[in-house]
């Protein structure tokens, strides 16, 4: 996985050159839609020095796959802080502009999908139409139902039990393998962490003992580098392209889908034979496969194709290897790379034993919720490493939408929101440029009296909060977010029990291709056991 952001780079800026070649017709395209030239006459648009000038227009979305981070930080406090207005930024993601909501307009989605639609503004995002064949799997979304009922906050403490039953196995298995007892082991961060992720997430997922197949857990890897690359390559190519070239980019993630079903297809067969499909809703699923199987059961035997239940928590897995992958490594770098490392290290490690010795282990709901430390440092890491410069894309479905401020926006037109800015703005967060454990646990310790009296209830990292967005917002927020903070959080107990680290290189300045931030994968920690 190291390889990764070379890879994405080695992607988008051939793919960038061939964007200057269709570039004008591009362009055209863009002006000749009366509709939305007439909705930036509006709006601010950043990047562009005239909004009538088809070269400045251009020129801004072909250098978009590098400068929109960066704009989208310029606008933000050009437009948004302090004016709530909103403004556009042109995108060679949408061949032309995409608006940039302020956080006073968080309300809107809420709004239904057939004024302002998530599902076709995701699709663009990830370009699953181009990475999966069968379009039922991202169009028919039934393994979400699954995900809500099984990653539930019902559901936690067996889901509980199950990871801290894999996590024990998976750092065993990956990093104490390489340790010797008292002596440092260097490592790559990304890749250390990866590795563990990819398989305590497919317990949950597909559950013992495919989880621990290394066969497959390696094609999972190559399939989630090849979504990933893709993707960047898809949508740093002009819109009009993506019909004959993205079938191209997809070609390598459904060569690694095809590898990985050759695996778990019998795996379900024999799941399904032996299990029954659990057509009776009073037969309550224990494991998510059982759940996803009688969801699909319940939708009709056209869903019941073990290939197709396959294909379906491929498409769950990459998202959630990525993401907490991607958080679980850059806690380590956050917290272990800070000048306070060494309190961070030792807070966190005094409550987890503490939890662990009242609890019995951190095997359990209950003990998991208590880690509130654990917790403040996870989400303060979800604020300060967040992954993309704009998040919670949304497609304009109704034939015109009104935004304010005398703006109604196209059909069509895709808006986003500026999470990265607004995670980083000081007006919500003290030193918001400086990343701090403790911010969202400090206040409440101390004696109980006075934290009661003077702290108010305590917000937890899955609520849905305006300035935190790190697990979406309103209606369509990520339904597997309790699953996703309690996993996290049992693996940063019990890397703060277990393991003391150093991290060995200098921090390099953040990278975005369009508002991906890419993570620093070249990056080595030292590692020894305690």
């Amino acid at each position: 996985m190291a390889f990764m952001t070379q890879h994405l780079w080695d992607v988008a800026l051939p793919v960038a050159a061939i964007a200057f070649v269709f570039g004008i017709v591009l362009v055209n395209l863009l002006f000749s839609n009366g509709s939305r030239a007439v909705a930036w006459e509006n709006l601010d648009v950043v990047g562009v020095k005239s909004k009538t000038s088809q070269l400045s227009w251009l020129r801004a979305i072909i250098t978009s796959p590098a400068t929109t981070a960066r704009r989208v930080q310029h606008g933000y406090s050009a437009f948004c802080r302090g004016k709530s207005l909103p403004f556009a930024i042109p995108s060679i993601w949408t061949g032309g502009a995409v608006v940039v909501l302020p956080p006073s307009l968080l309300h809107l989605l809420n709004r239904p999908d057939s004024e302002l639609a998530a599902v076709p503004a995701q699709l663009a995002s990830i370009q699953l139409p181009y990475m999966f064949k069968d379009p039922d799997i991202y169009e028919n979304v039934i393994h979400f139902d699954a995900v809500r009922r099984i990653m539930s906050q019902k559901n936690l403490d067996a889901m509980a039990a199950d990871a801290s039953e894999e996590i024990e196995a998976s750092f065993g298995h990956y990093w104490d393998s390489q340790l010797k007892q008292g002596e440092w082991t260097t490592m790559n961060n990304w890749d250390a962490c990866g590795s563990v992720v990819t398989r305590i997430a497919m317990r949950s997922l597909i559950g013992a003992p495919l989880c621990r197949d290394e066969k497959l857990l390696r094609l999972l890897e190559c399939h989630g580098n090849a979504i990933l690359l893709g993707t960047v390559g898809i949508n740093c190519m002009p819109p009009f392209l993506r019909p004959w070239l993205g079938p191209l980019v997809g070609l390598r993630a459904k060569y690694y889908q095809a590898q990985c079903l050759k695996i778990m297809v019998p795996f379900i067969e024999n799941k399904i034979r032996v299990e029954g499909h659990m057509r009776n809703d009073a037969e309550a699923p224990v494991d998510f496969l059982q759940a996803l199987i009688a969801r699909c059961a319940k939708a009709g035997p056209d869903q019941m194709s073990p290939s197709k239940i396959a294909l379906r928590i491929l498409a769950l897995s990459t998202m959630s290897f990525m993401g907490m992958a991607y958080v679980f490594a850059h806690i380590i770098l956050d917290m272990y790379g800070s000048p306070s490392r060494d309190d961070f290290a030792s807070g966190l490690e005094a409550e987890c034993r503490q939890v662990s010795e009242a609890n019995g282990g951190l095997g359990s709901k209950d003990a998991v919720a208590s880690l509130h430390r654990v917790e403040s440092a996870l989400r303060e890491s979800m604020r300060f490493s967040d992954f993309s410069a704009t998040n919670l894309s949304r497609d304009v479905a109704a034939d015109e939408f009104d935004i304010g401020n005398g703006v109604m926006l196209p059909k069509g037109a895709r808006v986003v929101f500026p999470t990265l800015s607004i995670h980083h703005d000081s007006t919500f967060y003290d030193n918001a440029s400086q990343y701090d454990a403790f911010r969202f646990s400090r206040q409440f310790e101390g004696p109980k009296d006075e934290v009661e009296k003077q702290s108010g209830e305590r917000d937890s990292i899955t609520a849905n909060s305006k300035l935190f967005l790190a697990f979406g917002y309103g209606r369509h927020a990520c339904p597997g977010r309790w699953y996703a903070a309690q996993v996290l959080k049992q693996m940063l107990a019990h890397l703060v029990l277990n393991y003391d680290i150093e991290v060995m290189d200098k921090r390099p300045t953040r990278q975005a291709i369009l508002n991906i931030i890419l993570p620093p994968t070249e990056m080595k920690i030292r590692v020894r056991h305690k």
